[in-house]
């Protein structure tokens, strides 16, 4: 499955009253092992899991494990599609899910009610969906990139019938610096034949805009990079609407015969660079308007359960604690954390996963915050923008 707003919600939504089996696994090939490390965490997991669940539980478990030997197989192949690999299961209805990405994940095993979505949600944070529009002399490209993979999706072909254009040869005149008509610049014809064809250019890539919301809105873009001439850019983004609803990022790379793994790569720090800001300017909006914000999961809980939030914000490392559970960590309300600190993390990411859903359930936008921004203090990493 693509992992974009259409994912969340199923992924959010599912249940299953004998427990919903969430597996994640890193398939990160640096690393090394006779045998993938990834396939010995699962199979450990799953083991403990084993042992750890009561009979009912166990026989439902086991007959679901055998039954989906060839999936669990594909998620620990060395050589499937992605990095990060995430498979979803309800051991009654017998409903999954798969989900793959080259962004990393963590490994875990999860046996609840519902499906486990913290490292998911966290990955958000890295490798939402960004549109891409590379633009030169022949029209625009357009790609959509997401958790390290980027595609060629659609594009626009610029063609212009200069048949019957005639090419003069000889100086033409011009205005002068200072306004009148008395200056004259001795320029080859040409020049005026190469600007009219630039600014017939100019105007098809404006009246793109509507290409461009289009695709913003089905491909769920939280972004979009305009990349090439600077002249380009500038005729390609501004024509868009105010209420356009990506942020538009100007790239003056000049991408035109790149592949799209090459513009992926060439693109990363900039898309890295202008998340980064985004969220920070979304922490200052926070701190600016404390009368349309509430802080602290206390509040947020209560703003969510009134249908009052408009956007969830949280923090990665602190409510979402994604990177506070440990690799390979089992978690089953019948496994007891052994540490408290582990045991605290995990409620985190079980609050953290309830203020989802709950804002999801609602049409209310929900933001991972990239490593290295964080909210006010008081708000200990989770506040809400509210609609009233």
């Amino acid at each position: 499955m693509p992992m974009d707003r259409e994912t969340q919600l199923r992924l959010v939504k599912l249940r299953d009253d004998t427990g919903v089996l969430s597996l994640y696994v890193n398939a990160d090939p640096r690393q090394e092992g006779s045998q993938p490390p990834w396939k010995t965490r699962l199979d450990q997991g799953l083991k403990q899991l084993l042992e750890s669940v009561d009979n009912g539980t166990r026989s439902a478990l086991g007959r679901r494990l055998e039954e989906m030997k060839l999936d669990i197989e594909q998620l620990v192949r060395p050589g499937a599609p992605g990095i990060g690999r995430a498979l979803f299961v309800g051991l009654a209805s017998g409903q999954t899910y798969s989900v793959e990405m080259q962004t990393p994940l963590t490994d875990r095993v999860a046996l609840a009610p519902r499906s486990h979505i913290a490292p998911m949600f966290a990955a958000w944070a890295e490798g939402s969906p960004t549109g891409i529009a590379v633009v030169d002399g022949k029209g625009m490209r357009l790609f959509d990139s997401r958790f390290g993979r980027c595609e060629e999706v659609s594009g626009l072909h610029f063609a212009l019938d200069t048949a019957e254009w005639r090419v003069m040869k000889g100086p033409g005149a011009s205005h002068s610096a200072w306004g009148g008509r008395d200056g004259y610049v001795s320029s080859n014809q040409q020049d005026l034949f190469d600007y009219r064809i630039a600014e017939h250019l100019q105007k098809f890539l404006a009246a793109a805009h509507s290409t461009l919301e289009e695709h913003v809105a089905t491909f769920g873009w939280e972004q979009l990079v305009i990349s090439g001439e600077p002249e380009l850019v500038e005729a390609s983004s501004k024509s868009l609407r105010n209420g356009f609803k990506a942020e538009v990022v100007p790239s003056q790379l000049v991408l035109s015969q790149s592949t799209p793994a090459q513009i992926q790569q060439a693109l990363a720090p900039e898309i890295a660079a202008a998340r980064a800001a985004r969220d920070k300017r979304l922490t200052e909006d926070f701190a600016e308007s404390p009368r349309k914000t509430v802080a602290g999961s206390e509040a947020v809980l209560d703003a969510l359960q009134d249908g009052r939030v408009d956007r969830l914000v949280i923090e990665r490392d602190s409510v979402w604690s994604g990177r506070r559970i440990p690799d390979g960590t089992v978690l089953a309300d019948s496994i007891a954390p052994g540490e408290p600190e582990l045991a605290t993390a995990i409620a985190d990411a079980q609050l953290g996963e309830a203020m989802i859903e709950m804002a999801l359930a609602s049409d209310a936008r929900v933001s991972i915050l990239n490593d290295g921004v964080q909210l006010d203090e008081k708000a200990g990493g989770v506040g809400a923008f509210l609609r009233w």
